[in-house]
């Protein structure tokens, strides 16, 4: 494990976000990603066991918000997306650009907050859902 230095060196840096291979711009704050599961439970009736109860197989699924500091990309965004999903693409851009996330299956929502401001930046929070690929990942890391 590296020393403290190396751990904070790793987590400085800015955010940027691609979706559908469009570039979201930087971020104006960290992304929030909230990662649960769930599990279908099926009845079952043998007319010679007695009836059961099963549990499916857990999937899961993700909640991604992104606070935009480009604005007029976020509205383009939601104007011009429907239900079809597309790959989202975390990168951190500080020092280390090769640390990102790779959310292979993600749909926009259209849930939605513009935040104006008179003093500094103007911010647009999208909102992601992200679902298990084909492959059963939520996921991809790379990174060092």
């Amino acid at each position: 494990m590296g020393n403290l230095r190396d751990l904070m060196e790793v987590s400085r840096g800015k955010y940027r976000a691609f979706y559908g291979g469009n570039d979201l711009g930087e971020l104006a704050s960290p992304p929030e990603i909230k990662a649960d599961y769930e599990s279908r439970t099926l009845l079952v009736h043998d007319p010679v066991l007695p009836s059961r109860t099963l549990e499916g197989k857990a999937e899961l699924h993700a909640l991604i918000t992104l606070k935009l500091r480009a604005v007029s990309r976020g509205l383009e965004l939601l104007s011009s997306r429907g239900e079809e999903t597309a790959e989202l693409l975390l990168k951190n851009g500080g020092r280390n650009e090769k640390l990102q996330l790779n959310f292979p299956c993600v749909r926009l929502l259209p849930s939605w907050e513009f935040i104006p401001s008179f003093a500094g930046e103007h911010i647009i929070t999208l909102k992601f859902s992200a679902l298990m690929d084909q492959s059963g990942r939520l996921f991809y890391f790379s990174g060092t």
